[in-house]
Formats: C-alpha cells, sequence, structure tokens
C-alpha cells in the first residue's frame, strides 16, 4: 500500500467532503486508491483463501520479461486470474509452460495497488492436461479442415494493383492507425474505406462478420483486410470460431487477416486468401508507390530506347530502300531512254538513208532531164541543119 502524508489525509479528506456535499448523502464514500487499499489490506487478512493448495485453469498469454521473470494468466470459464513466476522460482518449476495447457498452481494471492487486479505470486506449478479452449479449437480447425475452409487451393489471389482497401478494425484503435499508416507509407495514394467493429467482447463475433459482409457488398472495394492489436489470448479466442471463419471464407472479395503479434496465429487468418501477420504489415498488399514509380521510369527508358533505335532502324533501312529503288528508277529510266535514244537514232538513220535515196533518185531524175533536153536541143539543131 500507498503511504500518505497527513498533509495529502487532510487534502483528502477536504475533496471528499466538497463530493458528499454535492451528492447530498450521509453515507460513507471513498476515493478508489481508498477502496483498492481495503481490498489488499482484506486479501492479505483472510484466511479463506488460503483453503486452496492449487489453483487450475488454462494458461494464456504466457511471456517472459526482460527480466526474466514469467507471466501469465489462468483462464476459466472466461474469467482470468493473473500470475506470476519471479525468475529465482522459474529455476525450480519443471514444467515447461506452454499458451492452452491447462495448468495448476501453487503461490500466494495478492491484490495489486495501484494496477488494481489480483494476482497469484506462484510458487509451484503442474501441467495437468490439454485447456479446454485448446480442445474447442482443435475441434474447430478439424471441422474447418473437413469442409475444405483451409484448403490453400480455395484461396484467392489478391490483386496486384488494387484501388481500394477496405479495412475491418475498431475505427479508433492503435491498429487502425497502425494500418493505414503502413498502407499509405507504402502507397500515399491509395484510397481507403474503414469499416468500424468491435474487435473484442460478446459482440464482437457479430460485429465483424457485419462489417466484412458490408466492405464485400462495396464494389469499390477491391481487399478486405481484418486486423487487431495484439492482446491476450483469451481477447483473440473470437478470431478461432466457426462462425467467423465461414463468413471470411465466403467472401467475394479476396480478404487478408492480420492479428496481434507474429506469434498471434489464429483460425480466421488460417482461412484467409492471406496473413499478413500484424497491423503494422498491412502494407504488404499494396504496391510500393516508389517501387513502381522507378519501374516506371526505368520501362519509360527502356520504351524510349527502344523507340529511338526502332525508328533509327526503320529510317536506316527506309533510306536502303529508298536508296535501292532510287538506283532501279535511275537505273530503268536510264535504260528507257537509251532505248528511246538508239531507236531514235536508228529511225533517224533510215530517214537520212531514205532522204539521200531521194536526193539520189532525184539527181538521176534531173540528170535525165538534162541530157533528154541537150538531146532534144542537138536533134532540132541537126534537124534544122538538114532543113537549112
Amino acid at each position: 500500500m500507498g503511504v500518505e502524508s497527513p498533509a495529502d489525509d487532510n487534502q483528502a479528506g477536504t475533496e471528499l467532503a466538497a463530493v458528499q456535499e454535492t451528492l447530498d448523502t450521509d453515507g460513507e464514500i471513498a476515493f478508489v486508491d481508498a477502496v483498492a487499499d481495503e481490498i489488499e489490506t482484506a486479501i492479505d487478512e483472510t484466511s479463506t483463501l488460503q483453503r486452496f493448495e492449487y489453483v487450475v485453469g488454462d494458461v494464456s498469454g504466457y511471456g517472459v520479461s526482460s527480466n526474466d521473470h514469467a507471466y501469465f494468466d489462468l483462464v476459466h470459464n472466461g474469467c482470468p486470474l493473473r500470475c506470476v513466476i519471479f525468475q529465482y522460482r522459474r529455476q525450480s518449476i519443471d514444467t515447461d509452460i506452454e499458451n492452452g495447457m491447462q495448468l495448476a498452481v501453487k503461490g500466494d494471492v495478492s491484490f495489486d495497488t495501484p494496477n488494481n487486479y489480483c494476482s497469484i505470486t506462484v510458487e509451484h506449478a503442474v501441467a495437468v492436461g490439454e485447456g479446454n479452449y485448446q480442445q474447442t479449437y482443435e475441434e474447430n480447425k478439424q471441422l474447418l479442415e473437413k469442409n475444405g475452409l483451409l484448403d490453400p487451393t480455395t484461396k484467392q489471389p489478391l490483386p496486384e494493383y488494387p484501388l481500394c482497401i477496405g479495412i475491418a478494425t475498431s475505427a479508433e484503435s492503435d491498429a487502425c492507425e497502425d494500418a493505414v499508416t503502413s498502407i499509405h507509407n507504402r502507397h500515399p495514394g491509395m484510397n481507403l474505406v474503414v469499416q468500424d467493429t468491435t474487435v473484442q467482447g460478446d459482440e464482437a463475433e457479430q460485429s465483424m462478420m457485419q462489417a466484412i459482409g458490408a466492405l464485400d457488398d462495396n464494389a469499390r472495394v477491391d481487399v478486405i483486410v481484418l486486423t487487431r492489436g495484439g492482446g491476450a489470448d483469451t481477447h483473440l479466442r473470437v478470431f478461432n470460431t466457426t462462425a467467423l471463419c465461414r463468413v471470411i471464407h465466403r467472401t467475394a472479395t479476396p480478404i487478408a487477416v492480420g492479428i496481434g503479434h507474429e506469434a498471434d496465429e489464429t483460425l480466421a487468418e488460417d482461412v484467409a486468401d492471406r496473413r499478413v501477420m500484424t497491423p503494422t504489415e498491412v502494407g504488404q498488399i499494396v504496391p510500393d508507390y516508389d517501387a513502381l514509380t522507378e519501374q516506371l521510369t526505368q520501362q519509360q527508358e527502356r520504351l524510349d530506347t527502344a523507340y529511338i533505335q526502332l525508328v533509327s532502324k526503320q529510317i536506316t533501312d527506309l533510306q536502303q530502300r529508298l536508296d535501292q529503288a532510287y538506283e532501279q528508277h535511275v537505273s530503268s529510266e536510264l535504260t528507257d531512254l537509251a532505248t528511246t535514244l538508239d531507236h531514235t537514232y536508228e529511225t533517224r538513220e533510215q530517214q537520212i538513208r531514205h532522204e539521200r535515196e531521194q536526193a539520189e533518185v532525184a539527181l538521176a531524175r534531173r540528170r535525165q532531164r538534162i541530157a533528154l533536153a541537150v538531146l532534144v536541143l542537138l536533134v532540132l539543131l541537126l534537124v534544122g541543119y538538114i532543113v537549112l
């Protein structure tokens, strides 16, 4: 118990008097710490608890602190009782304590203030069998296996490039903040739909099933994520119920489940299309924006290089074909021109020969006419001479 000075007592008394006046009651009132002190005193002084030699329950949330003390809860019918095994005691306890086992412990019951919880400082521990909940867990797992819900071939692949992620979790929780942060760290522009749900307590199962259904009906959502932060084993048991697992299995939208810490594996994660370990790893379901940008830049550079190479090759090929076509065209034109020239030359030669022949014929005719004229003249001269 804490030690208070007279000044503290006087101040508390003054505050209580003011509260009592406000409440308008003659009954005795007290602050929380005073009630806790009374409970602690009652537990320390009672002898009734000493008649229980062992306390039996299922181990939940077993862990060892940095100073080598072991902490866990003993749970029965949903009621937990905190236990601690100090380092110097752990060495003398032969039992290997594991979550889910049924354990009987012997020790002193005390009430811790100011944290206000009962606990057992364990002096001796004996494993007495498999825990009741562990049996339920195994039965549920066998049933899910029998119904094919744990078959890897039934899992849907998550889209490589989703546009919108639906998150089913407690909207005000650290898990929600971690999930949103991890997604936006990898892909700042990713669209998110957060479906608020209870993830712990009697209403959690129904609430989560409704949240998953709402996201599954949302046409914008490409991937559903069911997540919550770590906690005691008793708080995670709702994620091992067959009803929730069946809803997860029936979603048309691919679904990922990330519960607690890496060691906190649940049946819901086994049934889901993908397990993401913890809320801080939810971002792994979306592509890394920076990596995508770098890939796109590299692809653009390769595309530009390929385009330049292709265009250059095509221009070269076109130039070669153009040169070849030009050469063929010029050669053909020259051949045609040469043929035309040869034909023209031959025609001209024939024309010249014809003209020469005609000229020779005309000359011969002129000569004949001259000779005939001379002959006629000679005849006339002869006739004249004879006549005379």
